[in-house]
C-alpha cells in the first residue's frame, strides 16, 4: 500500500500544500490537521483537504487549475510536485 497523498488548500488567504503521509493514517491526518488549523487561528472550515492518490496526474493537474492553484509563476514547480507522487 502507498502513503496517502492530500492536497490542503486554505481559501483565503490562497494557500495551498501537497502532502504526502508517512507514518498515519487517513483519518489521524485529516483530525490532526483540522486541530492544527485551529491552534493557528485558522477557520477549519476554510481548510480543505482532498486525497489524491486515488486520482491520476491529469486529474490532479486539472482539479488544481479549476481551484485556481495554479498560475504561471508556480505552475512548474507545483507539475513536478504533481509528478513525484508517482500517480499514473
Amino acid at each position: 500500500m502507498t502513503d496517502p497523498a492530500y492536497l490542503c488548500y486554505k481559501d483565503f488567504p490562497r494557500e495551498f500544500m501537497i502532502l504526502k503521509l508517512v507514518g498515519k493514517t487517513p483519518e489521524e491526518f485529516e483530525g490532526y490537521a483540522l486541530d492544527l488549523a485551529r491552534e493557528h487561528g485558522v477557520d477549519p472550515s476554510s481548510t480543505h483537504l482532498i486525497r489524491l492518490d486515488t486520482m491520476t496526474r491529469s486529474e490532479i493537474e486539472t482539479l488544481m487549475r479549476n481551484l485556481d492553484l495554479i498560475t504561471a509563476d508556480n505552475e512548474r514547480d507545483v507539475l513536478v510536485d504533481i509528478g513525484s507522487l508517482g500517480l499514473p
